[in-house]
């Protein structure tokens, strides 16, 4: 068993700030790939930290109803990611990452101005369709575009270095300007539906730009080669590639789960802090600007070990890497299920190694699968994985929604504790029967 990576580069492409690309990509295309990971995560997370104010303020739902209401949105928007997400990455392979992304930037930026019109649960699910395409299109692009990027012996620093931006993202685009938004319009005299309504439509501004950068920015094809199979045919060939490699099933095994724990903070996070606030007395959009305070916590120990992580992947074993990436997870998890009282300081420390956690996820996972993935079949093969990811997200969500109302608010980090637990066990199978890369440069 390799201890260690030996990749090596390939001269012909470029190398710029310490990362070797993948031949004919230049500055700018990397510039666009930097800014399409600042902001593409931090819109799709962004829908998750805002639901609470949706549900209370602008449609009205009960308390006792929220994470039901939640749970079932969570559930349809991962049927329908499940349906169209592979196809989108096997058509990537096909007509390039380019204009599906800007399609599905431009979907999400028509669901931010319509989501805030629903004025019952029925408008809820009706207005979330556009959203739900972007979110099929958008995150798979870009994950696609991330790994056709770098040269395999700078795939890890290349996904730690993009996580942090994502994480950067996340932290200053939904949690601090965003999540803050509805207080900033109320205080400029607009009632709460509407500054409700002004929030989201500034988060569909942002769509707009990103989706604009994206068609400026990237090439037709970013790194793969066109393909003329039938999209269907392209999207198997993904799923078969999984089912006959071990590592492969375990970065799709890995996606099932890192998927489910990061809706689990989306959604049951801000909750959680958003419902705990209420209770001791805090107005609605103070509970929210709280909650995205304690997620900006997460997400900063999150984009700071990216970093670290990314080096890591580069320097062992990448099945190694994922032991140690659900190691952190397991406990992160685990230990949050166990915390009573989420304004109090010892949720600090647990939300730090939640955060560490949740990044080495994310980096071990990528930099495992970006590995295995052949560059001809790269886009299917990750929309595969997005399916296995995405019917984590409706599990996890669904789930989650579920022990969230019976059992407690704290229930849905437990459960997820659990299964990366579970995770870890299997990637410690994988490391010492099949570890070795499948690849090579």
């Amino acid at each position: 068993m390799a201890a260690t990576n030996s990749f090596k580069p390939d001269p012909s492409g470029l190398k710029f700030l310490g990362f070797w690309l993948t031949p004919g990509l230049n500055r700018g295309n990397v510039g666009a790939v930097f800014f399409a990971s600042f902001t593409t995560v931090a819109m799709i997370v962004y829908l998750s930290l805002i639901q609470p104010y949706i549900l209370t303020e602008i449609v009205g739902i009960p308390q006792d109803r929220q994470g039901m209401v939640t749970g079932y949105l969570a559930l349809m928007q991962e049927i329908i990611v499940i349906a169209l997400v592979g196809f989108m990455g096997a058509w990537s392979d096909r007509v390039g990452r380019r204009r599906i992304y800007v399609l599905g930037l431009c979907a999400l930026a028509v669901g931010y101005l319509v989501y805030p019109m629903a004025g019952s649960e029925l408008g809820l699910f009706i207005y979330r369709i556009p959203l739900i395409v972007g979110v099929a299109m958008a995150p798979v692009m870009l994950n696609t575009t991330l790994q056709d990027a770098p040269q395999e012996v700078s795939r890890g620093k290349w996904l730690g270095i993009n996580n942090f931006i994502q994480g950067s993202g996340i932290l200053l685009l939904a949690t601090l300007l965003l999540t803050r938004a509805p207080q900033w319009y109320t205080g400029l005299g607009f009632d709460g539906i509407t500054a409700g309504r002004l929030a989201m439509w500034s988060a569909a501004l942002i769509c707009l730009i990103a989706a604009v950068v994206m068609r400026v920015g990237l090439p037709v094809s970013t790194g793969a080669q066109q393909q003329k199979d039938n999209v269907l045919r392209q999207f198997l060939r993904g799923a078969k590639a999984a089912l006959q490699n071990p590592r492969l099933a375990l970065g799709f095994g890995a996606a099932f789960i890192g998927r489910g724990d990061l809706v689990v903070v989306g959604l049951f996070f801000s909750l959680w802090v958003t419902q705990y606030g209420v209770d001791q007395g805090l107005s609605t959009a103070d509970s929210v600007a709280k909650a995205g305070m304690l997620f900006g916590i997460i997400q900063l120990s999150a984009l700071l070990w990216a970093l670290f992580m990314g080096i890591v992947m580069d320097r062992v074993n990448r099945v190694t890497g994922v032991i140690i990436a659900f190691t952190f997870a397991a406990a992160g998890y685990g230990l949050m299920g166990q915390v009573q009282d989420p304004f109090g300081s010892a949720l600090i420390p647990i939300a730090v190694l939640l955060g560490i956690g949740e990044a080495s996820v994310i980096v071990s996972a990528g930099a495992l699968v970006g590995q295995e993935a052949k560059a001809s079949m790269r886009g299917a093969i990750i929309g595969a994985r997005d399916v296995v990811g995405g019917a984590g997200i409706m599990f996890a969500g669904f789930l989650g929604g579920v022990v969230f109302d019976a059992i407690g608010r704290t229930a849905p980090f437990t459960m997820m504790g659990i299964l990366n637990a579970t995770v870890l066990m299997l990637a410690l199978v994988v490391r010492f029967r099949a570890a070795a890369p499948s690849v090579d440069q």
